[in-house]
């Protein structure tokens, strides 16, 4: 016969039971987003670190990535966007802690729907990218160019959605900065096809003055100082067949032929940006693919997407130029896969706990 105090007992028994696995849960549970989303940001981010600084004056250190494409409305699922964006999110604070770069830059495409969103979710998108990306503005400058998908392809950019990208991050179709005696030429990519629609015809005009001012800088401190070249698409070349980086492009995708205007700046705007600035680098984003390309003495360093949408290891580049050298370092961020590898190993341990008496 089973008495009250019995059950009294039972009942004490068991729930001390589901408390102890409620914890045991709890802790596991905690253990795995703390390791996850926000420790494996700093173990994986530790293993990379700046170049060693280049002699010749005080070095421009500098973090540049590509492609962040925050989701709209339109594409993509609630999640993949909360996932994705944490993740762009997690890796560019922690760099900011740990390296502290004095300028990032940002190769276009921070958008995915930018070029097809209503006046109210482009202030949104604005928003959401400075809050995503914030940084200390005492120590850090933001410079950023339009991509594709920000404002559309040439023959789809009208003056309004110009217009826009331009007063939300305060941009021109070609920009010349100088950091520290050494010049930066940052150009709208999608102003460069040469047909003297609206957009080109104040590009050209830009890239003249910016030519005069490469010029002008004989017999100061900058002469024979050549320009970095900050670019969305890639300068002209046939393919990604060459590319030879740990992130490069699938194999399958290679040899896919390059189209003018699409895939790469054309081969004449191309020709004329080699001969009027005579970059001694240049760097571009637009394929999600890492690539190293040669334009004679130039250097092109295409830079993979930032996100785990377009790329499972994503990366981003730290550099240190001076006005007569530079030293370039590349960062690889968490894998995606290796994260939800964690998550099954957690997932079991949890299960197997609940089995553990």
């Amino acid at each position: 016969m089973i008495t009250s105090s019995m059950k009294t007992k039972l009942c004490s028994t068991k729930m001390k039971t589901l408390k102890k696995y409620c914890q045991r849960v709890l802790v596991i549970t905690s253990l795995a987003l703390f390791i996850n989303e926000f420790l494996v940001y700093y173990i994986v981010l530790l293993s990379c670190k700046y170049p060693p600084a280049p002699p010749g004056g005080h070095p421009v250190g500098a973090m540049i990535l590509a492609d962040t494409h925050l989701l709209g409305r339109r594409n993509g699922h609630w999640f993949d966007k909360l996932r994705r964006e944490w993740q762009m999110h997690r890796t560019f604070q922690t760099a900011q802690t740990l390296f502290a770069p004095e300028h990032v830059f940002f190769l276009g495409d921070l958008f995915d729907e930018g070029k097809w969103c209503p006046p109210q979710e482009f202030d949104y998108y604005v928003r959401r990218f400075q809050s995503l990306f914030s940084v200390d503005e005492a120590k850090t400058k933001i410079h950023v160019m339009a991509g594709n998908h920000d404002i559309g392809f040439h023959y789809s950019v009208t003056p309004y959605l110009d217009k826009r990208f331009k007063d939300a991050f305060k941009t021109e179709a070609v920009e010349y900065k100088v950091i520290n005696e050494v010049p930066f030429v940052i150009i709208n990519s999608m102003a460069l096809e040469g047909d003297g629609c609206f957009l080109c015809k104040s590009a050209i005009q830009n890239l003249k003055k910016v030519k005069g001012q490469l010029k002008n800088n004989n017999g100061s401190k900058m002469e024979n100082t050549r320009p970095i070249l900050m670019s969305h698409f890639p300068l002209y070349r046939l393919s990604d067949d060459h590319c030879d980086e740990p992130d490069d492009a699938p194999a399958a995708e290679k040899a896919v032929q390059f189209r003018e205007g699409w895939d790469c700046i054309s081969k004449e705007s191309s020709g004329m940006l080699l001969e009027d600035l005579n970059p001694r680098l240049i760097f571009s984003g637009h394929t999600h693919h890492g690539c190293n390309t040669s334009h004679g003495d130039a250097a092109e360093i295409s830079v993979s997407s930032f996100s785990w949408r377009n790329k499972k290891k994503p990366a981003f580049v730290l550099a240190y130029f001076t006005k007569d050298s530079h030293a370039i370092a590349k960062c690889y961020m968490p894998e995606e896969n290796n994260i939800y590898c964690a998550y099954v190993f957690f997932i079991s341990l949890m299960l197997f706990s609940m089995f553990k008496k």
